[in-house]
């Protein structure tokens, strides 16, 4: 860790006391996103692609990642995946994402099944296709995630397995002076484990698992002289997710999950600066979450929440030819009401709160070193506390690191 860090700090200086140009990476990730406000009125070629296929086609010949953030000690980074795009004919790109989750299984385990009932789906794997035209361009891009486990002994045995299966279909069409985007995304998500004791065998498992998620967005030129643009955008979403026994078991606790979420906005973006942009708006949504136990003895707990307003905000500019600053700000208000009965007992409470301050402005940087972009958002305690020959203590530079590479011709 110590000579990663004396590396980056050499290539660091040089490039400050350079005058090279670099202008072929594409600067995108987590990292970046984040960066700028979690703004869902900017393009990003990672964000993009992965929420829609149809991308690929706009980002040919093109690696991107996430690197990770630092959770779990100094040394290790989560939240790690890399792809790759490959323009293999005029029309076709081909391409794959390696270990991004995608799925919702963790949201079902955790709601269904205590953890020791089902193991967790490892190393997601997703194909890119797209094909393009000159109105519109398809993509397409199954997804599955698989794992078992098996337990034996004497007059025992027990298999657990879990899964996600499904697939992205998205298109973009082309119009004068911008473009529209639509893409849905449909997975079904399985918990299995069979219990054989003395040749009797119980079978714990979900029903449902459908997990399924829309999403709409254009980009329309308002102000053709200040290149000033309209993004209006919306999403759903939802999942349902039951646990079942067989045969059933008296005592067996039957709950039907189900959740819901809408979300849409308007906001602008225009170029700004050298090499720059700002993109923001206003958006407004609706979710909400119940579990239910069929049965004589009404037992419902349920959350809702209607969110308005919200607030995205993220601006983009050239420090020099090879650094990027980003800024950000995400800011919502949501009424929420949770609602628990109980054998005709019920309880209510509704309030109205604010998102997580935490978060609410964000900064980052880019690094663009010829055709490779390496992504961060600036730690918060680097801020707080200053750098080590300053503060004596050593603080993170980054919080979230993604990197991409550009090798289109």
């Amino acid at each position: 860790m110590k000579i990663a860090k004396l590396l980056l700090v050499s290539v660091f200086a040089v490039l400050l006391l350079s005058n090279i140009s670099f202008s072929q990476a594409i600067s995108s990730g987590t990292a970046r996103y984040e960066a700028l406000g979690y703004n869902p009125f900017i393009n990003d070629a990672s964000i993009d692609i992965n929420r829609n296929p149809a991308w690929a086609n706009f980002y040919r010949n093109y690696a991107f990642g996430d690197l990770g953030r630092e959770i779990v000690n100094d040394f290790q980074l989560t939240e790690q995946f890399g792809a790759v795009n490959f323009g293999v004919s005029k029309d076709i790109t081909l391409g794959m994402v390696l270990n991004k989750r995608e799925d919702l299984w963790n949201d079902f385990i955790g709601k269904t099944f205590s953890e020791a009932s089902a193991v967790e789906p490892i190393v997601p794997f997703k194909l890119l296709f797209s094909y393009t035209s000159d109105k519109f361009t398809l993509g397409f891009a199954p997804y599955i995630t698989s794992k078992s486990l098996e337990s034996k002994g004497t007059n025992y045995d027990s298999l657990w397995s879990g899964s996600s299966m499904g697939a992205q279909i998205g298109t973009i069409f082309v119009l004068d002076g911008g473009w529209f985007e639509a893409a849905i995304d449909g997975k079904f998500n399985k918990i299995k484990r069979e219990i054989t004791v003395a040749s009797v065998t119980n079978t714990y498992k979900n029903a449902g698992g459908l997990q399924f998620d829309g999403f709409l967005r254009g980009k329309f030129m308002l102000v053709k002289q200040m290149k000033l643009s309209l993004v209006p955008y919306a999403s759903v979403g939802f999942y349902s997710w039951n646990p079942t026994l067989e045969p059933e078991v008296a005592g067996f606790l039957k709950t039907e999950h189900s959740y819901m979420n809408m979300m849409g906005g308007l906001g602008i973006s225009m170029p700004i600066l050298e090499k720059g942009f700002i993109a923001g708006g206003l958006s407004s949504g609706y979710m909400s979450y119940k579990s239910k136990m069929p049965s004589t003895m009404t037992d419902e707990d349920s959350y809702s929440s209607f969110i308005f307003p919200k607030f995205n905000l993220g601006m983009e500019w050239a420090l020099t030819d090879w650094l990027i600053g980003r800024l950000g700000y995400s800011r919502a208000v949501s009424s929420d009401n949770s609602k628990y009965t109980d054998i005709g007992v019920s309880s209510e409470l509704m309030q109205t709160v604010a998102s997580d301050p935490v978060q609410t402005i964000t900064m980052g940087l880019g690094f663009q070193f010829g055709r490779f972009s390496i992504d961060g958002t600036i730690g918060e305690k680097l801020l707080k506390e200053g750098i080590y020959t300053v503060s004596g203590k050593s603080n993170n530079l980054f919080g979230m690191l993604s990197a991409s590479y550009n090798f289109n011709k």
